[in-house]
């Protein structure tokens, strides 16, 4: 499956980032996005819809979720990721089920493709917390 974005920068610290489903825009100056929030962002999705995919299977529910990642880049060039940091906050969990969440969050980090490529590169460490 390919997947096509186009990227044109209006100046030297402004751009609009464009796919066939929409468009946000870019910035270096604290702006708009800059490139590694959009990264940060679409891993956050992808960890999602696997969880999602996982929970659905396993039928399981809740109200609402919300993932706070902050990542480390490193000093030396590249300076790549070298920490992620993934806290998770779910409501309107079951408590008999929040084990079986947990579970499929492990899940759902392993078969994440865009985990999978930040495991590369550096560690990620996710907390879940279940909120009333």
């Amino acid at each position: 499956m390919a997947i096509n974005v186009k990227t044109t920068f209006t100046s030297d610290t402004e751009g609009i980032v464009e796919s066939r489903s929409g468009k946000a825009d870019m910035s270096f100056t604290g702006k708009n996005l800059a490139p590694y929030e959009f990264f940060l962002g679409g891993y956050a999705g992808c960890l999602h819809a696997t969880f999602k995919d996982i929970l659905n299977k396993k039928k399981i529910s809740f109200n609402e979720i919300t993932y706070d990642i902050t990542g480390v880049k490193r000093e030396e060039i590249p300076t790549t990721l070298k920490e992620v940091t993934v806290r998770v906050s779910i409501t309107g969990a079951e408590k008999e089920k929040q084990k079986a969440i947990i579970k499929s969050m492990d899940l759902a980090e392993k078969y994440c493709s865009i985990s999978a490529m930040i495991q590369m590169i550096a560690n990620i460490d996710i907390t879940i917390a279940f909120l009333d």
